[in-house]
């Protein structure tokens, strides 16, 4: 199993919603780092797939930017993220079909290799279907008529992989945790990945819609 070298979650205590980043050095105590997740003014909140917003941090310039390419609808949009003075650190796209897993791709801008992962394992779709989504729509109406404590979710977990299947990115869906396997990842770009992928699947604490839509 891969090693995990940086841990990620997305905080929403304080209202702006933060990146909070963990990872261990070589020699001392683990270290903690924060980012805010901002959408630019006048930008769609997220009635289309098209997505706007910075990645801040305590210096002026942001962390990360993130802007739509093209979208198409709700179901599929290409971003690009540059770093806070306009240089290009990678692309990710977005895609949504009826009946089929939304998938994710990410190409780094600086020759890494491209990782894709899709929503969910096929296993736990397989056991949903029939038996998790009858729970999920009780669970729903239960909620709306006053009976309930929430929603029961589908399967979320998403693990990025290259050609040759090597993990290099998780997402821990129960755990609401975003994972780094292996070297050699801008956490620019991560930062940016993560801020797109909780703006279109809200974990637990979130916004109903999400931080995107709602803030």
């Amino acid at each position: 199993m891969a090693q995990q070298l940086m841990s990620y979650r997305v905080s929403y205590r304080h209202g702006t919603p933060q990146i909070v980043n963990r990872w261990a050095p070589p020699q001392g105590a683990p270290v903690e780092e924060r980012a805010w997740l901002r959408r630019d003014d006048g930008h769609d909140r997220g009635r289309t797939a098209a997505r706007a917003f910075r990645v801040d941090v305590d210096d002026p310039a942001p962390l990360a930017r993130v802007r739509t390419e093209r979208h198409f609808g709700r179901r599929h949009g290409v971003y690009l993220v540059e770093d806070g003075h306009g240089t290009a650190l990678g692309r990710v796209t977005y895609r949504r079909m009826p009946f089929r897993r939304a998938q994710w791709t990410v190409e780094p801008a600086a020759g890494g290799p491209t990782v894709r992962g899709r929503k969910g394992r096929l296993f736990w779709w397989a056991l949903w279907w029939p038996v998790g989504f009858p729970v999920a729509l009780v669970c729903t109406l239960m909620t709306l008529f006053g009976g309930g404590d929430g929603g029961f979710g589908s399967p979320r977990r998403v693990t990025w992989r290259d050609d040759s299947r090597r993990a290099h990115l998780v997402f821990r869906g129960i755990a609401d945790e975003y994972q780094v396997l292996l070297e050699g990842w801008d956490p620019r770009l991560v930062s940016a990945l993560i801020g797109l992928h909780a703006s279109f699947d809200p974990s637990e604490g979130a916004p109903t819609l999400g931080w995107y839509e709602q803030l």
